[in-house]
């Protein structure tokens, strides 16, 4: 990864760290997910609504943690809004692809700002942190109840 994209992808991560969007809940959300690291502390909670349609029309995010997390949680609700389920499903795996398998040229430039996420994988104690949103989305997503873990 070359210099200017890892100062990019860190801008993104700070900014959404120190600025999170979606923070808070929403009114009567069709799907609902809890997050828990044991280890570090990092929880976060994930609601959304889902449209008859078939679309995300909103989503908000909870999050105590690192900045990681709060970066990863925060850029997870943004990207949610205007998505079907399936399209959700989809940008869990690709995240979770850009941060356990690093960088990909084709994938990042499809990702957007959420190819930031990658940074995470350089350093593998913030792969779970990076994560754990991402697994909390899953769980919504198949509206499991248990609180979704990155062990």
């Amino acid at each position: 990864m070359n210099d200017d994209r890892m100062q990019r992808y860190s801008d993104i991560i700070i900014e959404h760290s120190q600025f999170p969007r979606h923070h808070g809940s929403i009114d009567k959300p069709t799907h609902e997910g809890l997050g828990e690291n044991p280890f570090c502390g990092d929880r976060i909670k994930l609601q959304f609504s889902v449209s008859d349609a078939g679309l995300i029309t909103d989503a908000a995010v909870e999050s105590v943690g690192c900045a990681i997390s709060t970066a990863s949680a925060s850029l997870l609700a943004t990207h949610l809004h205007g998505l079907s389920l399936q399209q959700a499903e989809t940008l869990f795996e690709q995240v979770r692809a850009a941060i356990t398998e690093g960088p990909d040229e084709q994938r990042d430039e499809q990702l957007g700002e959420l190819a930031a996420l990658a940074f995470a994988g350089r350093y593998p104690s913030r792969v779970k942190c990076a994560t754990l949103s991402w697994h909390v989305l899953k769980h919504a997503l198949a509206q499991d109840d248990a609180v979704a873990s990155t062990e």
